[in-house]
């Protein structure tokens, strides 16, 4: 009547002694896991770790839906590109009035007043630059 029950669990192969309130704990876990695994086949839930093999992880596979799609991204620098080479054939003065009125967000009316020429000419300017920078661009 003395004898003591001796609680083991498998731990990485090796069967480890514990006490009976580690043990029960420990079962009652693996059931807890076992029943859900169950109820998810059951559902037909299924988990991307499927998919895992030696060279990706199943997850890898999912697309990130908040960054913009990388097509996106090369296309915007190959026209940012070509832009910068456009905008390069203009003269200085038609590069220096892009410079003023898009890279540094000068408006108009500032720069009319900086300079003393009227609004009305540099509007045209800018029409006309624009116009001759967007056939550069379709070539």
């Amino acid at each position: 009547m003395g004898e003591k029950k001796e609680y083991l669990i498998k731990v990485q192969g090796q069967l480890i002694p514990v006490t009976e309130e580690v043990y029960l704990a420990y079962y009652r876990m693996k059931r807890r896991e076992r029943h859900l695994e169950e109820k998810d086949i059951k559902h037909g839930v299924f988990y991307y770790s499927a998919l895992d093999t030696k060279e990706t992880t199943g997850e890898d596979g999912i697309p990130d839906l908040t960054s913009p799609p990388i097509e996106d991204f090369v296309m915007d620098k190959l026209i940012a590109e070509k832009l910068r080479q456009c905008i390069l054939q203009l003269s200085q003065e038609e590069q220096a009035l892009i410079l003023t009125l898009f890279f540094q967000n000068k408006s108009e009316h500032q720069l009319a007043a900086e300079t003393g020429i009227p609004r009305m000419t540099i509007h045209n300017r800018k029409k006309r630059i624009l116009a001759q920078l967007k056939k550069l661009m379709e070539n």
